[in-house]
Parts: structure tokens; sequence; C-alpha cells
């Protein structure tokens, strides 16, 4: 790792925490797809898990205002919560919204969320939302996850999101600044290299396009700053933005591409 990296690390880690902050008072109004996905994921994990699993503990990583957060606590109302956010507005935000004893919250980056930091009983579930595409190493995330809990299940927005704002920009001659996203072939491997190395046992994935319809492009611009999604890729040349929102015309529609994986610990 070079001198530079680890600050980069750290102040992009920073400024995340920050724009989710500011974000968090009115993400559920914003966050649409985000709602929509993890209705979807609690959904799917009701038919992967077994009827009557009631896990010791669960932890939501990247929990925010806690879409993923109020199923864990209606659905196993005899388990401890413990919600990972590291944005401190989010989590001011999910402790007001639910008042109640069983949730913990961890004022923690879930990309480095490993049992040294959050210890729970080994049969325990782990969720995550629509937050692993920000993190530097997806593969060493999930391979920590595995060490806290021995049943995971996340979400993560997949490279082929947003074509439509991808192609504006080619259109215009210029350069998205959307930050690069997981690809699920590279996820698949991911989960069958954990599998041979004996570390999870079953595994399950499928992929889901979800829609977002937007009056124009600014549309869409805000409503990604709306939620605190707004930070470029590194390195990126600001864009003439009104040529984007030119070529991308009225009532446009932006795809977010997400993937839904599970895994088992032997």
């Amino acid at each position: 790792m070079s001198e530079n990296a680890l600050p980069r690390k750290l102040n992009s880690a920073q400024a995340a925490s920050r724009r989710f902050s500011d974000a968090a008072r009115d993400y559920d109004h914003h966050a649409r797809v985000q709602k929509h996905s993890a209705q979807h994921l609690c959904q799917w994990l009701d038919q992967m898990l077994p009827v009557d699993f009631n896990p010791k503990a669960c932890v939501d990583v990247g929990s925010g205002t806690g879409f993923l957060t109020e199923h864990l606590l209606n659905k196993f109302p005899e388990s401890a919560v413990h919600a990972v956010d590291l944005a401190q507005g989010m989590l001011t935000e999910l402790t007001r919204k639910y008042p109640t004893e069983r949730l913990h919250t961890h004022l923690l980056n879930g990309e480095e969320l490993a049992v040294e930091h959050l210890w729970i009983p080994n049969h325990s579930l782990l969720i995550s939302g629509m937050c692993a595409q920000w993190f530097g190493n997806i593969e060493e995330a999930i391979r920590r996850w595995l060490s806290v809990s021995n049943t995971v299940a996340f979400s993560v927005l997949l490279d082929g999101s947003f074509q439509a704002w991808e192609v504006a920009h080619e259109d215009t001659g210029q350069t998205s600044g959307l930050r690069p996203l997981p690809r699920d072939d590279d996820l698949q491997d991911i989960m069958k290299a954990l599998v041979a190395e004996g570390l999870a046992a079953s595994t399950a994935h499928h992929t889901k396009n979800f829609l977002d319809h937007h009056p124009d492009g600014l549309s869409f611009a805000r409503s990604l700053r709306a939620i605190g999604a707004d930070q470029p890729r590194i390195n990126h040349t600001p864009v003439n933005l009104r040529k984007v929102i030119s070529a991308l015309g009225e009532a446009c529609t932006m795809n977010y591409h997400i993937g839904f994986y599970y895994l088992e610990r032997p």
C-alpha cells in the first residue's frame, strides 16, 4: 500500500460519513429504490431461511435510517438487533424512529466490520442493503462478515446501472463521474471461492432491475445528492451537466441493476 492510500481511504470514508449524515433527515423520502430493494431482499430472505429460523442476534450493515432494521425488529421480536453505519446522522435518525432497547447502534464503516468489532452469538443473521458498492474491497468485507455471523445476506448495486446517464455522457463526448460498480460475475466467483475454501457451505444469488422515473436528468442528479450518494469517482473531471441533461431530454428513466446474495457458514 502506498503512503497516500490510507489517508485517501480515510478521507473518502469521512466524506461519505458527512454526506450521508447531512442526508439523513430526508433520506426516507428520497431513497425510493433503496426502500423497494430492501423490501425485495426481505421477501427473498424469508424464502431462503428455515421456517423456524430464530437468530440470537441480527446485524444490519450500512443500516441508514432503517429500511432493513425495521424488518429485523419486527420479524425477530426476541433478538437483539445491531445497526452499523459510518454516518452518525443516519444512526441518530434510526434511533429516533425505533426507540427500543433491543436496538444497538455502532458508528463504524461496514466494510471494516469484523468479529473483533462486534461479537454476537454464532446462530445469527447479518444483512446489508445497497451498501457494499461503496467498498474498496468487497471480497475482504464479505470474509469479515462471515467471521461475525453464520448467515449473511446482502444486496449491492451492480455494473450496468444508470445506463441512460452513461449513454448521455457518451453522446456528449464526456465521461460520467459515477463510481465503478461491482460485477455480478465477480461476486459469483467470490462466492464459489468461499465455498471451495470451506468458509461457506451454501450460497444463492439473483439479480433484479429496478426503474426510477424522473422528469429530467437534473432531477436524477439531485436525487443522488439528496440521499448522499453523489460522491464521484476518484480523479474525476467535472462535466458540462447542461449538455448531459439536454441529451437525456424529458421524462428519463434510470435503471438500478441490483444483485442479491446469500451465504451460510458450515
